[in-house]
C-alpha cells in the first residue's frame, strides 16, 4: 500500500505491505508481518512488525538500514510513533481485505 506520507518534518513513511502472511481457509491473504518502509531524515528503514505484537500492543519493532541514527529512529518507532504504526497496519488490513474482496 503505496502512502508516501510525511509524518513529520524528518520522517516519511512511504509504504506498508505483508513481508510474511499466511492463507485463512476462504484461500484470503491473511499477514503475519507487516514491512513498512520509512525514511528518518536522510536515511532509509525497513521496519518490520509482527501481528501478534499488534494484539498485544507490544510497542516493538525489528529494523534494518543506516546505521547513523538507527537507535534514535528505532526508539521513535516504539514509544512516539507506535500508535500510527497499529494504525497504518490496520489500514493495511482493510485494504488488502478489499482486494481479496475484489
Amino acid at each position: 500500500m503505496n502512502l508516501q506520507e510525511k509524518i513529520n518534518d524528518n520522517t516519511t513513511l512511504f509504504y506498508v505491505e505483508a513481508n510474511n502472511w499466511h492463507y485463512d481457509e476462504n484461500d484470503n491473504e491473511v499477514t503475519d508481518v507487516y514491512e513498512l518502509s520509512f525514511g528518518f531524515y536522510d536515511c532509509h528503514y525497513m521496519v518490520y512488525v509482527t501481528t501478534k505484537d499488534l494484539e498485544r500492543d507490544w510497542g516493538s519493532v525489528q529494523m534494518e538500514g543506516d546505521s547513523k541514527l538507527f537507535e534514535s529512529f528505532e526508539h521513535a518507532l516504539e514509544n512516539e510513533h507506535w500508535e500510527l504504526i497499529k494504525a497504518k497496519c490496520k489500514a493495511f488490513d482493510k485494504w488488502q481485505a478489499d482486494l481479496n474482496a475484489a
